[in-house]
């Protein structure tokens, strides 16, 4: 199994799997190392899979009596990771918001959405930013994020860059039982 991630040219989208594996070529045909055996592998491949990393951003979480929650709601991305910590949250959230407007689902609702939607606004802009650092569009980029990744094998500097990444300053609310 291989990874390419890559941030697509502007304006560019590609559909089907000729002109996806094309973009392929196009983009690490040229780069040396073990690309060629990699591309070679994909043209091999009989299970080959191409999709975009995005993210899901919503004027309103919910429309008359139905709300959303997790990924289908605030995705932040495929990079950013926490998908199930936000979506368990935000259930918990959701559901608890309902309980206090005894069962008026658009309080619920409302309270749902300004409670968090500050943290996945944060979390939306964060994985941007990831999207960049884990494919860099030049070659200082790519310097940059590869001197910072060795250090990271470092213990201290690791806590420290995970406490940054991690650390969102949000306590989940104590509803009343």
């Amino acid at each position: 199994m291989f990874l390419f991630v890559f941030v697509s040219p502007p304006g560019r989208k590609v559909s089907g799997e000729v002109a996806q594996r094309a973009l392929l070529e196009e983009l690490y045909g040229d780069a040396g190392w073990e690309c060629a055996d990699l591309l070679e592998a994909t043209r091999r491949s009989d299970d080959f899979y191409f999709d975009d990393v995005s993210q899901s951003r919503m004027e309103s979480w919910s429309e008359g009596r139905v709300a959303l929650i997790g990924d289908a709601c605030f995705c932040p991305s495929l990079l950013a990771g926490q998908g199930a910590a936000l979506a368990m949250g935000a259930a918990y959230i959701l559901a608890s918001e309902l309980k206090l407007s005894r069962d008026d689902y658009s309080i619920g609702f409302g309270r749902y959405r300004q409670r968090l939607s500050r943290l996945i606004a944060a979390k939306q802009r964060s994985a941007e930013r990831l999207g960049l650092w884990f494919a860099p569009a030049t070659d200082l980029g790519l310097f940059v994020r590869n001197q910072v990744t060795r250090l990271m094998a470092w213990a201290p500097m690791a806590r420290w860059m995970g406490r940054k990444i991690m650390d969102d300053n949000f306590a989940l609310p104590e509803y009343p039982c």
